[in-house]
């Protein structure tokens, strides 16, 4: 049972990392910028 607790556990923080890389990828800081400039004027 310990065992079985313990995959899921690391299973979930694996999910949460691939969650958070994928949802970096998307976020294009260069678009982010360019986008601010625009918006300055």
């Amino acid at each position: 049972m310990k065992t079985i607790v313990s995959a899921l556990l690391a299973l979930s923080v694996l999910a949460g990392v691939a969650g958070s890389a994928s949802a970096a990828e998307r976020f294009d800081v260069q678009k982010f910028w360019a986008e601010i400039e625009r918006n300055a004027g």
